[in-house]
């Protein structure tokens, strides 16, 4: 069996090819829906739905919604290099996190997606003004790469954690009126597809360590 806390090839994903291939449709599908005018009116009923909690369950949102600021993969990077001591999988995760939120930038400016704040005007906007560009969502990019680096570094049981906060910080971008549904999956699609990147970069340059336990 292999000791739960040494690197493995991909960061642990079994099926790579598959997993980058249906992340890549993902992101396909979710520009083909950013790209049209008008907005599709599903998209903007799920996004009045979903903004339309409670202002306490916004509130409870906001601090899981800043995993998806640089400070995620860092956390985890810093996670990665204390208890596990492997620096090559911390240092990667923080140059996957800068390169999902500089990427989402970049991607934003290519689409020119506006906020929701443009096609709903009464939307309830928990941060900021709501202005700027939408798609892809940058808080989901790099939300979804810390988590994709955190479950490369966890044992096994543990691994359902981070997507779960991962898809937290999405919805809480939409709670907060900052961002549609498909800005989410693209950002979510655009950091697991940088993520497996650098695993692929890392794996490499750096061969897995595939120690055996008794």
């Amino acid at each position: 069996m292999t000791d739960p806390w040494t690197r493995e090839p991909w960061g642990g994903f079994h099926h790579p090819t598959e997993l980058v291939i249906v992340t890549s449709v993902a992101l396909a599908v979710s520009y083909a829906v950013a790209a049209q005018d008008p907005v599709p009116s599903w998209e903007l009923r799920l996004t009045e739905w979903v903004n339309g909690v409670p202002d306490s369950f916004g509130s409870m949102l906001y601090p899981i919604m800043q995993l998806g600021t640089l400070a995620g993969p860092i956390a985890v990077a810093v996670g990665i290099a204390v208890l596990r001591r492997d620096w090559i999988l911390s240092g990667a995760t923080v140059m996957a996190g800068f390169a999902s939120w500089f990427g989402a930038k970049g991607v934003k400016r290519s689409v020119e997606r506006d906020r929701p704040i443009s096609y709903l005007p009464e939307i309830i906007v928990r941060e900021g003004d709501g202005s700027g560009l939408g798609f892809v969502s940058g808080h989901s990019a790099v939300a979804a790469t810390a988590a994709m680096f955190a479950m490369a570094a966890l044992p096994r049981r543990w691994r359902i954690v981070p997507p779960i906060l991962a898809a937290l910080v999405g919805i809480a971008r939409v709670v907060h009126g900052v961002h549609l549904p498909a800005d989410l999956v693209g950002g979510w699609s655009l950091g697991m597809l940088i993520s497996m990147g650098m695993f692929f970069v890392i794996d490499r340059f750096f061969p897995p360590i595939t120690k055996a336990t008794s």
